[in-house]
């Protein structure tokens, strides 16, 4: 809990947790401390520092740094391979795997996954766009490991999800933000309700929101502490839709210990 830190800094976090969040965080990534959303489990850190931590994880759900990734654009851009390499490295014990990249990133990027190639689905949008002579703009997730056990209303898992509207990938800080659409239906057919889902490069927090919205838990995970913020800021919100019939949660910064 806050008490566990010191009680000047629990106190100043406490009293405005959104704006605090990036003003403390290098305090965070050094003192090991997560923040707790509903059942979000949330770190400021390095993810190859956090995942040999990590136990109880169903599925991983993730947009990492793709191999094409335009160097500087992102942490860990200049030699995305190495990192999705050493990330792979220290992953905790998965039933199933989706890794999302765009339709021209090279899948031999995945080449580290040791789960059982499943299948690839289609994630597309209404109205297409280009990426040199290529048309289209979609993205592909690429799944591995075990289905979601079959049941009435799951019984043959789909290959392509709805069409992304353009208004379903607001700018929101992130250069590299996900369209919920997506991200809902990744979720929905890649982890049954009460399953733990980790996003170790969580970016603005899309499969975050996706899992608070199929009430699923999630850990997440992000090196920089802008689009953290924007994380914390977007997961609060999603609680506080209506439609979710869950409450507002309050964020609660804890400095964890590992011993």
């Amino acid at each position: 809990e806050a008490g566990s830190m010191r009680p000047a800094q629990a106190e100043e976090l406490q009293a405005s947790p959104r704006r605090k969040t990036c003003r403390r965080a290098e305090e965070l990534r050094m003192s090991e401390t997560c923040v707790h959303v509903g059942n979000c489990t949330l770190y400021l850190e390095d993810c190859r520092e956090v995942l040999p931590r990590l136990q109880g994880v169903d599925s991983l759900i993730t947009d990492p740094v793709w191999p094409n990734c335009h160097p500087g654009l992102l942490a860990g851009s200049s030699d995305p391979l190495r990192l999705w390499r050493e990330t792979w490295a220290v992953m905790p014990d998965l039933t199933r795997a989706i890794v999302v990249m765009r339709h021209d990133s090279d899948p031999r990027f995945l080449a580290p996954v040791t789960l059982p190639f499943a299948r690839s689905a289609i994630l597309g949008y209404v109205i297409p766009g280009y990426i040199g002579r290529y048309l289209g703009g979609d993205e592909i997730a690429y799944c591995f490991g075990q289905p979601v056990p079959s049941k009435l209303g799951r019984r043959v898992i789909p290959g392509r999800a709805p069409l992304a509207q353009p208004c379903g990938r607001k700018a929101n800080g992130h250069p590299c933000s996900r369209a919920l659409a997506h991200f809902d239906w990744l979720v929905n057919w890649w982890s049954d309700p009460g399953e733990t889902i980790l996003d170790p490069f969580m970016g603005s927090g899309t499969t975050a929101i996706a899992a608070v919205r199929h009430h699923r838990k999630f850990i997440g995970i992000e090196i920089d502490p802008k689009y953290f913020d924007i994380a914390c800021k977007r997961i609060e919100d999603a609680y506080r839709q209506g439609d979710l019939f869950v409450p507002a949660p309050e964020r609660k910064p804890e400095q964890m210990s590992f011993a």
